[in-house]
């Protein structure tokens, strides 16, 4: 897969030659995708409209766990996951189990898993559940054992599709989301500053932004950057006019998106 540091086009606005401003929203501890922008040439600002607490561990977690032999494949859902989850097996796990397939949506989650040593497949088109279901090693499960690590709430479309299709699915669930406390300068750059785009990645970031501004009418005239159709049809439900939908979350996804964006601006 493509490395998104080789592109070439730097983030300026083609009308006038100054940075693209984006204000990326993902957590705290997601700055990776600010810090690419940044090389690029963008003026990008990074004000998390989410918040992850990890879960405390339960019995249950720990048998999982310690079973994780047992099962046929694991995937973790996020980076956030992946994160949480290689923290847990290091404490349990010497080494990782063997004859266990890794799967993540999307190439941050997996460069996790690859750090840990664990050989990672996701799809080459795509990050989201849709773009997991139809790889081969997750077409046929049936008989199949599955660990699905991931937060709390959030789609079913994968655990049911994989149910489906004969597999028995576990959740491992990790962390929760939640809404960060922003600062006043940050709720007021959100609310009213010369933004080019605010990136969104989730429902929940979504809801986030909406709840912790009240989408003012200068914020609903920027131009929102979304991952998915579902996002896409929620932003323009809540007021948002311009609407820019990235295949993927994925940092790829974001860049290949805001080139586009930059060279109509």
């Amino acid at each position: 897969m493509p490395d998104p540091g080789t592109h070439s086009a730097a983030l300026l606005k083609r009308s006038c030659q100054m940075p693209l401003r984006v204000v990326v929203t993902r957590p705290q501890n997601q700055t990776e995708l600010t810090a690419l922008l940044q090389s690029r040439g963008a003026d990008a600002l990074h004000i998390p409209l989410l918040a992850i607490e990890e879960m405390e561990e339960t019995p249950q977690d720990r048998s999982r766990l310690l079973d994780l032999d047992h099962f046929n494949a694991v995937i973790c859902i996020s980076p956030n996951a992946a994160r949480l989850f290689t923290d847990r097996m290091d404490m349990y796990w010497p080494q990782p189990p063997v004859e266990v397939y890794w799967f993540t949506p999307g190439q941050g989650s997996a460069a996790i898993l690859e750090d840990f040593g664990l050989p990672v497949s996701w799809p080459g088109q795509g990050d989201n559940s849709e773009a997991m279901l139809e790889m081969p090693g997750l077409t046929d499960v049936s008989g199949k054992k599955i660990l699905l690590c991931k937060g709390e709430g959030g789609r079913t479309l994968l655990k049911d599709t994989l149910v489906n299709r004969g597999a028995s699915v576990s959740e491992l669930i990790l962390y929760r989301r939640t809404c960060p406390n922003l600062l006043s300068a940050e709720r007021d750059i959100l609310q009213f500053a010369e933004l080019d785009v605010v990136i969104i990645s989730s429902s929940d970031a979504l809801d986030n932004l909406e709840q912790l501004t009240g989408l003012p009418a200068p914020l609903l005239d920027k131009t929102l950057l979304v991952s998915s159709p579902r996002l896409r049809q929620k932003a323009r439900s809540i007021g948002f006019k311009r609407i820019v939908q990235a295949k993927g979350a994925g940092s790829r996804w974001q860049l290949a998106a805001l080139e586009s964006i930059a060279s109509q601006s």
